[in-house]
């Protein structure tokens, strides 16, 4: 009934523009939005119950990005249920609109003229429309045989076997590896299984994948898998009327987080790129000794991916069963071309290399990055590389065991290119070990510098691409050391990947970038050269201008200028300014529910200055511990300090184990393990068992970002001082030149001091934000340093908090947060007794 009502529309709009063609775009939006609860403002998408205002808000603008395509910058504070708000109007939106979107693809494929005659547009649209219907079809039918195919592997049989799936095979003939150590030659051809002719079944096949080559997907990035999770956690919870029907999540990731072959696992001494290595070796050759099937078995994976909603520790549960188990890894891979939603981590996306491999395709899609405060330098730091003097050392020593056995044995030509890599390798190691004093230069600068100009990097990096190079020198050379009894160390194993990434870096850069040479010092345990992204923009144009919206979302964006440069290469045929939405939202709480102090002055009146050559004095010292003990008491629950560094930390925690006001006291340490989780957990449990406890953490490290300090478990957070990152770091210094002299050719983004605020105070809201989780929470917030007073910091405070907060002195925060916290005791004990009341009546 509502396609048959659509198509009576469409025909009333076909009949008024022959009248007034002027008339038709108007009826047509008006279709559009009747059709899709667009103009409703009570259209709630789903939302699983009643959203506040700021969260349909959201929804609205997000509906409106996808409905019209470009770039949304979405501010949402955390505890607003942001990540809903974002799915919950893009899966709606998918479920309506995905088969016009689909033929006006096809339309655009097909290469209509807008001078075409109207019949002909006219039957051009229907043909479209005709074969979207089909695809969608198609796309159906393949749902239901891997729903089916799924059920078949996993069943037993009558008599208690496995069942098996009666398909055609892929129909080869197995070749041993050949004798000796050939299968480290560049010249050794890999063996391929010889397909079939062409079957009728193969057709069939053929046409069910040309339905996915156009399939609409939600492209869906966060920085973390544990947060991914939880992204599929909350599409779980959205009504399955207002989704697609079948609806298909399929995370994508790495093998070291896929790989379910303990075997392979446990030889992957050197880190993922041997894991990388083992992996492909084990595949090639399933049917030997120490050889993995599981690539074989992967379609059981994705079928499982594709038809039943999975998260990364679900599929390693799934691959692991005795029935129906298959790799994760291929699966996935298998898979995502068929998904309606992918959850991609910021790495495997903003890397090009990466994301061909993993297959996803961006062109026509939609992304959403969440927690895209982070997402610049996801991107500078997935396109840069850095290589040590021990990674050249042992290269060089690497290739010449390689060479030693296997250079008489190449062509002429691959002999040449082994002796240039060599040679690179030789010249670097040179170049660092005697390295005095660090530098920035161009790459042109860098390779004179070094005396490698003349080399033809783009077929240099081929080659190492071309023939696997660094896969060979590690296995060859981990062969002659097993054989002698010396063990493989981290550098041997990363050693020749490094330098084909490192040339493979120079040889796509660009006139921006900068190579850091930094000779050994406190920062810097070894002489080391750093490939430098600068500009963000370029590295992100291929995936910017393909997609059909892109939405960066997160608890604070400010500035959001600095998102410019990625959307600032719109076509001169668009409005710039209509391509780009932004959207800024309240908090869900109650102002009762905040307190929010700048606290310029300690309870020594000494006005608070923790800048790096102040915070270290004994008058700082001494004020700071007196706020930390009279906070520490003051606070129900949780009081967490976050502090600029972990030498000063260092300076004013109390030792380990000890007590400030009868409350445990927990340090966070650096490089803590599993990401600071077990201080996490020792601290959560002391705050249920004791009634509070105190938490000393560091702003910018693991504790800081991601981890949901919820209810009890933070009543208090209090941000000691400005993190400005150091101002002598030449990397930092590097890209504040580069920002310097875009504004300066008048482009978009920030300057290099805006930047260099922005760096800190992207670490001060990180910190607010581990407060206030949800609607019912509630905390104190106090920022520690007289410079918050300054209308120039704290503008870039998050808006909700800026809101609330004042300026004041210690003396007077503390009876005023004495206050608060009474107070919401009282409502608390309010709420309780209302509770009980009713539960009684």
């Amino acid at each position: 009934a509502e396609c048959y009502t659509l198509a009576i529309l469409e025909l009333a709009a076909m009949a008024i523009a022959i009248a007034s063609p002027a008339s038709v775009s108007l009826l047509g939006m008006k279709v559009i939005a009747s059709a899709t609860g667009d103009n409703d403002s009570e259209d709630s998408y789903g939302f699983p119950h009643s959203p506040y205002p700021v969260q349909r808000a959201l929804m609205k603008e997000v509906y409106r990005t996808l409905e019209h395509g470009g770039v949304a910058i979405l501010e949402s504070p955390t505890g607003t249920g942001k990540t809903l708000s974002l799915l919950c109007p893009t899966l709606a939106w998918l479920k309506r609109r995905e088969r016009d979107v689909l033929a006006d693809a096809l339309i655009a494929e097909d290469g209509e003229s807008t001078a075409a005659e109207d019949w002909a547009a006219e039957h051009r649209r229907r043909l479209a429309s005709s074969m979207a219907d089909s695809h969608l079809r198609r796309r159906k039918k393949r749902w239901e045989f891997r729903r089916q195919r799924l059920q078949r592997s996993s069943a037993l049989t009558e008599r208690g076997t496995v069942h098996r799936e009666k398909h055609r095979r892929v129909d080869h003939t197995w070749v041993p590896a050949p004798a000796g150590d050939a299968e480290f030659s560049l010249e050794q051809p890999l063996t391929l299984p010889q397909l079939e002719d062409p079957s009728e079944a193969d057709e069939r096949l053929a046409a069910e994948e040309e339905a996915f080559v156009t399939k609409l997907q939600v492209i869906f990035c966060s920085r973390t898998h544990s947060q991914l999770a939880q992204v599929l956690h909350e599409i779980q919870r959205i009504p399955k009327d207002s989704v697609p029907e079948h609806l298909s999540v399929v995370t994508l990731g790495a093998r070291s987080n896929l790989c379910v072959n303990d075997s392979v696992r446990a030889r992957a001494h050197s880190g993922a790129m041997h894991l990388n290595d083992l992996c492909k070796k084990a595949t090639e050759k399933s049917k030997e000794v120490g050889g993995c099937i599981l690539k074989k078995q992967a379609h059981n994976l994705a079928d499982a991916a594709l038809t039943q909603l999975m998260d990364i520790e679900a599929m390693v549960k799934r691959a692991r069963a005795p029935v129906g188990g298959g790799c994760p890894y291929y699966g996935s891979r298998q898979a995502a071309r068929e998904a309606d939603v992918l959850l991609v981590p910021y790495a495997s996306l903003v890397n090009n290399d990466t994301r061909r491999k993993l297959g996803i395709r961006t062109k026509g899609n939609v992304l959403i990055f969440d927690e895209a405060h982070n997402l610049l330098e996801a991107i500078s730091d997935a396109n840069s590389v850095s290589f040590t003097s021990v990674q050249a050392r042992v290269a060089v020593d690497d290739l010449d065991i390689y060479a030693a056995r296997y250079e008489a044995r190449l062509s002429p030509g691959n002999a040449m290119r082994l002796r240039q890599v060599r040679q690179f390798c030789t010249l670097l190691h040179r170049h660092l070990a005697g390295l005095e004093k660090s530098s920035a230069q161009t790459v042109g600068a860098f390779l004179v510098s070094i005396s490698a100009d003349h080399f033809d990097l783009p077929v240099l990096s081929r080659f190492l691409e071309e023939t696997e190079l660094p896969r060979k020198v590690r296995g060859y050379v981990a062969a002659v050391r097993v054989s002698i009894g010396s063990a493989s160390s981290s550098a041997s194993s990363s050693s020749v990947y490094g330098i084909a990434e490192l040339l493979g870096s120079l040889n796509g850069s660009t006139g921006s970038d900068r190579i850091l040479c930094q000779a050994k010092g406190p920062d810097c345990d070894a002489p080391m050269v750093r490939y430098l992204s600068l500009d963000a923009e370029v590295r992100f144009r291929e995936l910017f201008s393909s997609a059909r919206a892109i939405l960066f979302a997160g608890g604070t964006l400010e500035p959001r200028s600095e998102f410019a440069p990625l959307y600032s290469g719109l076509s001169a045929k668009t409005d710039a300014v209509n391509q780009v939405h932004h959207f800024s939202g309240r908090h869900v709480v109650p102002s009762a529910h905040i307190f929010a102090r700048y606290v310029t002055h300690g309870p020594g009146g000494q006005a608070l200055d923790f800048r790096k050559d102040q915070r270290g004095t004994s008058a700082m010292v001494a004020e700071l511990k007196a706020i930390l003990s009279s906070a520490a008491l003051s606070a129900p629950g949780g009081a967490i300090f976050f502090f600029p560094s972990f030498d000063f930390l260092a300076t004013v925690a109390p030792p380990s184990g000890s007590k400030i006001g009868g409350r445990c006291v927990f340090v966070e340490t650096r490089g803590a393990e599993n990401g600071g989780e077990g201080i996490f957990r020792s601290f959560a449990a002391a705050v249920r068992r004791d009634g509070g406890a105190v938490l000393l953490a560091v702003n910018g490290a693991k504790l800081s970002e991601g981890i949901d300090f919820k209810d009890d478990l933070c009543r208090l957070v209090v941000v000691v001082g400005l993190p400005y990152p150091n101002a002598s770091e030449l990397g930092l210094l590097e890209k504040m030149r580069f920002l310097d002299r875009c504004r300066a050719e008048g482009a978009p983004g920030l300057s290099g001091k805006e930047f260099y605020t922005a760096r800190c105070m992207k670490g001060v809201n990180q910190c607010i934000g581990r407060s206030i989780r949800h609607a019912g929470d509630w905390a104190a917030i106090l920022l520690l340093d007289h410079r918050y007073a300054n209308a120039a910091i704290n503008n870039s405070v998050s808006l909700w908090l800026r809101e609330e907060a004042t300026a004041a002195n210690f003396s007077e925060t503390e009876g005023a947060m004495r206050a608060f916290y009474k107070g919401r005791a009282a409502a608390v004990a309010a709420a309780a007794a209302s509770v009980a009341a009713a539960v009684a009546a």
